[in-house]
């Protein structure tokens, strides 16, 4: 479903390239100043490509709301020994050997 529909142009923004997006296709979006945001390329069944980009936010509340209940730790899971096994492990890794 279309809400809105806007012109622009692709610029040279420094190394890259840039779209600056209108005021209110940010409102009608719900996207503010400096919100992190997902870039997805897709291509539609008529082999034409889009652009959407979609708030992140939404996207991690979801996923965390996926992952409720999914990970079940040991009962004698502590971590503290967990965190000690695995930096005792890095030192090794690293240790030097002449």
């Amino acid at each position: 479903m279309e809400i809105m529909k806007e012109h622009g142009k692709i610029k040279k923004w420094g190394n890259t390239k840039g779209i600056v997006l209108p005021k209110a296709v940010l409102s009608n979006a719900n996207l503010k100043n400096k919100e992190n945001v997902n870039i997805t390329v897709e291509t539609q069944p008529n082999g034409r490509k889009r652009i959407v980009i979609e708030d992140v936010t939404e996207d991690k509340k979801d996923l965390l709301e996926s992952l409720v209940g999914t990970v079940s730790l040991p009962k004698d899971f502590d971590i503290k020994t967990e965190r000690a096994e695995r930096k005792q492990k890095r030192l090794v890794k690293h240790e030097l050997h002449y």
